[in-house]
C-alpha cells in the first residue's frame, strides 16, 4: 500500500508536540527528493541555512514554490498561514498538546539545548521575557491566528525588539557587526531563532484572535493530539493509506518533579491556548470518527 499519489501534505509542526517523532514516519513514506526541506538540504549546507530552511518562512515558501510540482510534503516551524502562500494544494496537518505539558516540554529542552538556560531552574526559564512572549505565552494560540503578512515579517514584530538586521543582511553568520556579535555570545539561541522564526516578537493574543485560531484550526484535514498521538497516525493510514510502522518517540522531555502551583501559572498564563487545545481534541474525535 502506498501513499494516495494525488495528495499532497503540508505539517504545521508546532514546537514540543511530538513533530520530530513524526518526522520518521515521512522518511518512511515519501522519498528525500519528495518532502521539503530534505530535498532542498545536503550535507554541504551551513548550521544557519539549515535551520532557515525549517524556520524561516520567506525562504520555505520561495523553496517549496520553486520546486512546484516535485514535492509531496512540506515540513516547518511556521504559522498556519504559510498554507495560503503555497502554489500548490496540501492537505493540512498539525498536532497540538496540553498547553502545560507542551510548556514544561519547552523549558526542558531550552535548559538542555540552550547556553542561556544551562543550569537554570524551569520557573526562571519561564520567567525569561523573550522566550516566554516568543515561544510560551499561547504559543498554539499565535500560530493559528498570525496573517501571512505577520508570517513573512522580516522585522520583528514589535518595535525596538532587538539589535538583529532582517536575516537577509546576515548572510552565513560570520561577518557581522560587532553588536550583534555580542549578542550571539551572550544569548546564542536567542540570536538563532530571532533570526528565524516568525513567532518571535510579542503577539498580544486575545478572544479574537482566540477565535481566527479555531477558525484556521477547523480548516486542517488531519488534526492530533498529543495524548492521543495514535490516532493522528491512524487516520493517516486509514484516510490517505500511510504506512504506519512502530518507531520510538523522539527527544523525550527529562523527567522531574513539577509543583501544583508551577503548573497552574502555566495554565493561568496560557488561557487561550487552553481553550484552543480543547478545541483540537473535539476536532480530532470528529475526524476519527468520519474517517
Amino acid at each position: 500500500m502506498t501513499v494516495s499519489p494525488q495528495h499532497r501534505f503540508f505539517f504545521i509542526h508546532v514546537m514540543k508536540t511530538g513533530g520530530t517523532s513524526f518526522v520518521e514516519h515521512v522518511r518512511a513514506n515519501f522519498s528525500d527528493e519528495q518532502s521539503y526541506p530534505a530535498a532542498y538540504t545536503s550535507t554541504q549546507m551551513g548550521f544557519l541555512d539549515r535551520i532557515e530552511t525549517y524556520l524561516h518562512v520567506p525562504k520555505l515558501v520561495a523553496d517549496v514554490n520553486a520546486m512546484d510540482g516535485q514535492l509531496r510534503i512540506v515540513l516547518g516551524h511556521v504559522p498556519y498561514a504559510v498554507r495560503s502562500l503555497l502554489k500548490q494544494e496540501y492537505v493540512a496537518m498539525t498536532i497540538l498538546r496540553d498547553p502545560v505539558a507542551r510548556t514544561l516540554s519547552y523549558l526542558k529542552h531550552c535548559r538542555r539545548y540552550h547556553t542561556e538556560h544551562i543550569g537554570k531552574s524551569l520557573e526562571a526559564i519561564y520567567a525569561d521575557e523573550w522566550f516566554h512572549a516568543s515561544f510560551i505565552s499561547n504559543y498554539q494560540t499565535k500560530l493559528f491566528s498570525m496573517s501571512a503578512q505577520e508570517a513573512l515579517a522580516e522585522d520583528r514584530l514589535v518595535a525596538g525588539a532587538t539589535e538583529l538586521p532582517p536575516r537577509r543582511f546576515l548572510g552565513d553568520g560570520q561577518s557581522v557587526s560587532a553588536g550583534v556579535q555580542k549578542m550571539m555570545d551572550e544569548t546564542p539561541s536567542r540570536t538563532i531563532m530571532e533570526c528565524f522564526s516568525a513567532s518571535t516578537g510579542v503577539i498580544q493574543v486575545d478572544e479574537k484572535r482566540l477565535a481566527i485560531a479555531k477558525t484556521n484550526l477547523s480548516q486542517v484535514e488531519v488534526v492530533g493530539v498529543t495524548e492521543h498521538y495514535d490516532q493522528f497516525l491512524k487516520q493517516l493510514a486509514d484516510r490517505f493509506s500511510w504506512n504506519i510502522k512502530p518507531i520510538p518517540h523522539r527527544h523525550v522531555g527529562e523527567e522531574g518533579t513539577i509543583s501544583p502551583e508551577f503548573r497552574n501559572c502555566i495554565a493561568l498564563d496560557n488561557a487561550y491556548d487552553m481553550a484552543l487545545y480543547e478545541y483540537a481534541r473535539t476536532i480530532a474525535v470528529t475526524q476519527e470518527c468520519q474517517k
